[in-house]
């Protein structure tokens, strides 16, 4: 499933690499990919239904992306100043 800009598919595209680390296809050269980062996303294709993450849920989302070796793909408008002030601690680390 895609991504979306709430925490519970945050956690649910997480849990969907476990089994690929599991047998040893999460590394160099070929990677778990839980999909895109929500990063400062505001809301996603659901409106409301896809709130957005608090800063501590999108500093865990990073993280966790980057525990699982996936690529990390932004996906918020990098020209917002707004979003990139609230993000930028955390992609800049």
């Amino acid at each position: 499933d895609d991504v979306r800009a709430s925490y519970g598919s945050v956690i649910n595209n997480l849990q969907s690499v476990a089994p690929l680390a599991k047998q040893g296809l999460s590394r160099p050269g070929c990677w778990a990919y839980p999909d895109m980062l929500e990063v400062g996303c505001q809301h996603g294709p659901g409106g409301q239904s896809d709130p957005g993450l608090s800063f501590f849920e999108t500093r865990s989302h990073f993280g966790a992306w980057a525990i699982v070796s996936s690529p990390l793909v932004l996906s918020h408008d990098v020209n917002n100043e707004t979003v990139m002030d609230f993000v930028w601690d955390i992609i800049a680390n």
